[in-house]
């Protein structure tokens, strides 16, 4: 089992999730180590990963249909429902299709599994693209249900006067005032964004660009130097807020022209609520080493067997690719540092 589509035939039986509501990463980190030039470890690292998953025992309990499909939103206990409506849903008709039908549905719940829903589907659309094996459909499939299932807002403010750019609109973002739910679960943690009045108004205050890429860059870029220089002591969440946006940047050439300024605009307010939730402020980052090239920080994470290194490393390399700047290099070297040695 040495290819993606192997590894995902061998990772079918296992849930969406596993221990306190942590997301299954596998086929999103076996598609990256793809990406980072690893294809031959991928069977290796999922029957290695295979081990801490959960077996998928979600029923089915509603059949989900075009009629009643809005109610059965965020309800978990319908994730076997939603994903055989998905799966019924692309037996009928060209991927590409339904992920633009659904994709503007499910945006507003952006933050569905802390991201992962967004996360899942945007690896699952970069597979489709070099090939539509069943297995690859069966992968969309499951990042739709599970986004479906697992829909969740963020609170919005739409009569908010759009005059910032990014980097002030991101600089406007509050520190929650409350501790409630903290810790790694960030889709509890990131319900108490709506207890902070000043969130919405913050992000909404983002003036619209015509470029959405340019716009993701940005995103990013804000992302990974918050990691490093805000005064929080998660780093697993800004992680996520780095490769949330940048599973987006995935979707968006499949994605009809009119989707991609919402798209962008749903990954700002989900990035901005992972800073505003696990602490905004100012500190000073002093590497514990030279930032890394990519090739050397793939290796490195590929050793960890850690999911969200091999995955952070191939966003940040992305990113990089596409709008060079050496803090995703330094973010991605901190990042794996951090999984080698336990410290986050």
């Amino acid at each position: 089992m040495n290819d993606l589509d192997g590894a995902l035939k061998y990772l079918s039986n296992s849930g969406p999730e596993f221990g306190p509501g942590v997301s299954n990463h596998g086929p999103m980190a076996a598609e990256a180590l793809g990406q980072l030039g690893h294809t031959a470890a991928i069977g290796a690292w999922v029957s290695s990963y295979r081990k801490v998953l959960y077996e998928d025992t979600y029923g089915r309990f509603q059949e989900i249909t075009h009629d009643n499909w809005r109610p059965a939103l965020g309800n978990m206990r319908l994730l076997g429902d939603w994903t055989e409506f998905f799966r019924r849903e692309l037996d009928g008709a060209a991927w590409t299709d339904v992920l633009a039908r659904w994709w503007p549905r499910l945006l507003p719940g952006f933050a569905a599994g802390g991201g992962h829903g967004v996360i899942r589907t945007g690896h699952a659309v970069r597979m489709l693209k070099e090939s539509t094996g069943p297995w690859r459909i069966e992968e969309l499939a499951r990042g739709l249900g599970y986004w479906a299932a697992r829909y969740q807002e963020l609170p919005e403010e739409p009569s908010t006067p759009r005059k910032r750019d990014l980097a002030q609109a991101w600089e406007a973002v509050p520190k929650l005032r409350s501790d409630q739910g903290m810790g790694m679960i960030f889709r509890i943690r990131l319900e108490t964004v709506w207890l902070e009045p000043d969130f919405a108004p913050a992000v909404d205050s983002l003036r619209l660009d015509d470029d959405a890429d340019r716009a993701l860059s940005r995103l990013t870029r804000a992302a990974a130097a918050s990691y490093l220089t805000d005064d929080h002591k998660t780093p697993m969440a800004f992680v996520h807020a780095l490769t949330t946006p940048a599973a987006v940047r995935l979707v968006l050439p499949s994605l009809p022209t009119e989707l991609h300024w919402p798209s962008v605009t749903a990954a700002v307010r989900f990035s901005a609520a992972i800073r505003s939730a696990y602490g905004t402020g100012q500190r000073e980052h002093h590497p514990e080493e030279p930032a890394q090239d990519y090739a050397t920080l793939a290796e490195r994470a590929l050793a960890t067997e850690d999911p969200h290194a091999i995955k952070y490393v191939e966003a940040c390399r992305r990113e990089d690719r596409l709008s060079p700047d050496p803090t995703y290099a330094i973010a991605a070297t901190d990042w794996v540092r951090r999984c080698e040695t336990g410290s986050f």
